[in-house]
């Protein structure tokens, strides 16, 4: 089977993140199994236009919008024999691929964008954003099966898009490689450590979580902060941390290999991360097998990712947020207790399972287009 994937980015994007690690994953296993894998997605500065990561032909064009305005063109001139069904993953703006293919499609869904918008682009294409999410991705995709990556995503689908109800959602949690994210024989960080590890976006709300650092180290004086990761937000975290005085306990890695990745995950005390939504939360989840707690306030994905008291905590507001974090980091007790649920948990989830149900999906869509 040829499976033609529209995404927004690449896992080779500097701004790549649990959504660029889900495709991947899965294509690498639907490679294996013999099918063809191609990628349209944005060009950033400095990558080809034609590329290939580790089996999968990718064509790149266009920046951020333009991408989407270049997608039919690409799609009529180079990728049109490349497909026999069409996943396209809806990054808040859709390809609307159904608008110019007649090859079966299916949708994925990370989660919900709507309050997302303003944040993230301004006042007013925030705003048509929004309205593009809400009224033109049901329209569009009414008869397609809609792929979402947790039960919150789904009722967003269900619950904020218009007619949302009537959409085919489905929904396929996201995977570990167990093999790479496990626990191992390093020891903790000497002090206690909070780690934030992933794209620094506005709507992570990296800000917040520095600001907390000062209370937990009111219980935890020598707690530290460490945030790795990058992203068009720096700028802003960067500015807290002098704000508050905080650059002796607050650190920034910038981006880190996976190897790194991995290291940091089980060195840990306890990951946290401050974000307004998530479709699910990887980081979590891959904290976690490597024997990680998670600490997150108490929002839709996130709080299907951490089972709250027994793999972390989940908070309604600053002070509770503050006051998980200090728990953890001085009660080994508490912290020992939730590091072993945590790997017990991550045990449920992995990237075969994830891949396979995908493809059972567009297999299903392959079909029934047959059949009409």
């Amino acid at each position: 089977m040829k499976i033609l994937i529209f995404s927004w980015k690449d896992l080779r994007h500097p701004w790549a993140g649990g959504s660029e690690v889900n495709m991947h994953e899965q294509a690498e296993r639907w490679l294996a199994a013999g099918h063809q894998v191609t990628l349209f997605t944005s060009r950033p500065a400095g990558s080809r236009r034609h590329d290939n990561i580790e089996g999968v032909e990718v064509f790149r064009a266009g920046r951020r919008i333009a991408a989407f305005l270049l997608a039919p063109i690409y799609y009529a001139l180079f990728l049109r024999r490349k497909a026999d069904v069409i996943l396209d993953i809806i990054n808040g703006i859709p390809f609307a691929t159904p608008l110019y293919s007649r090859k079966p499609v299916v949708a994925l869904v990370h989660h919900v964008h709507r309050d997302m918008f303003v944040p993230e682009l301004g006042p007013f294409l925030g705003r048509l954003g929004r309205a593009i999410e809400r009224y033109l991705v049901p329209l569009v995709y009414r008869r397609r099966p809609l792929i979402c990556v947790s039960e919150s995503t789904a009722r967003g689908v269900r619950g904020m898009l218009f007619r949302g109800k009537l959409l085919d959602t489905r929904v396929v949690f996201n995977g570990i490689d167990c093999s790479t994210y496990c626990t191992g024989l390093c020891e903790k960080f000497e002090k206690p450590t909070v780690l934030y590890l992933g794209r620094l976006k506005p709507y992570k709300q990296l800000p917040r979580l520095i600001r907390m650092m000062p209370t937990v180290r009111e219980r935890v004086p020598d707690a530290e902060l460490l945030i790795a990761g990058a992203g068009e937000a720096i700028l802003e975290a960067e500015a807290e941390v002098k704000e508050i005085g905080a650059e002796d306990y607050v650190r920034f890695l910038w981006d880190v290999s996976d190897e790194e990745k991995v290291d940091l995950y089980r060195r840990a005390w306890v990951t946290a991360t401050a974000s307004m939504i998530e479709g699910w939360g990887l980081t979590v989840i891959e904290a976690n097998a490597c024997g990680t707690p998670a600490v997150a306030f108490d929002v839709p994905g996130l709080n299907e990712s951490i089972v709250d008291g027994r793999t972390g905590m989940l908070a309604s507001d600053d002070t509770e947020f503050a006051r998980c974090l200090a728990d953890i980091l001085s009660d080994e007790g508490l912290r020992a207790g939730l590091a072993a649920g945590a790997v017990e948990w991550s045990n449920s989830f992995d990237w075969d399972s994830t891949a396979g149900m995908t493809l059972k999906i567009l297999e299903e869509a392959v079909g029934k287009d047959a059949e009409r």
